[in-house]
């Protein structure tokens, strides 16, 4: 009889855990607000908040998709700086307004310089940085701006709590004009786009006027040694 009734405590309890894990499943996903540490951690917004042994270095503004990784906007902006030190000169990004695909594209615009002048980009020199365990900091395409503008009302709190600059969205002072780093296809050498945090809009603008960048970066979860 004893072990008979300590069968059904066993079975009683397992299915108390069963229930418990039904009910209560453990979020394991990354999602916007969330922030990105100098340790290559990612901690939730109120986890963060909750310890002072931690950095931050950035905060999430897109989950992983099948199109991209998990993105996450740094928390003070580049001040203005040219797209490129000179005219004519194209910088080989793949002018595809549609695409995830600014670290490739800061990556040419940092290597592809005039061969006899030593000009290249600016914004990408300031840019393309090491960063902790392996990410790297680049100039966000036209389609990863496009996520940022949509998240902005959400991190931009997280942002300003953490200590950083928030993304300007009044367009009366022209403060909410970013650079992307999505050259302009029909004028390549010519012409960038720069992107609008007040309204979502873009505008093709000579290479070498001087505006803010906002610098992002790809999470790459500890692992990956």
């Amino acid at each position: 009889m004893r072990k008979i009734t300590l069968l059904f405590a066993f079975l009683a309890s397992m299915t108390m855990l069963v229930s418990c894990d039904e009910h209560e499943p453990v979020d394991l996903d990354v999602h916007t607000g969330y922030v990105l540490c100098d340790d290559g951690q990612v901690l939730s917004t109120d986890a963060y908040f909750r310890q002072d042994m931690k950095k931050a270095v950035a905060v999430v503004f897109a989950p992983q998709t099948e199109e991209h990784g998990v993105l996450a906007v740094l928390l003070d902006e580049i001040t203005p700086i040219a797209f490129s030190d000179t005219l004519g000169l194209e910088l080989g990004t793949s002018c595809d307004e549609t695409a995830y695909d600014g670290y490739v594209n800061t990556t040419v615009m940092q290597n592809n310089r005039d061969t006899r002048t030593g000009k290249g980009s600016p914004l990408a020199d300031e840019a393309f940085t090491s960063h902790y365990f392996f990410q790297s900091d680049y100039i966000p395409s036209v389609a990863e701006m496009g996520l940022l503008f949509l998240a902005k009302d959400r991190v931009n709190p997280v942002i300003e709590r953490c200590g950083g600059t928030p993304l300007y969205s009044d367009a009366a002072d022209g403060r909410c004009w970013y650079w992307t780093s999505t050259e302009v296809e029909q004028n390549k050498g010519h012409q960038a786009w720069l992107f609008s945090m007040s309204d979502g809009s873009r505008h093709r603008t000579p290479k070498t006027n001087r505006y803010r960048a906002r610098a992002i970066v790809e999470y790459h979860p500890l692992n990956i040694r």
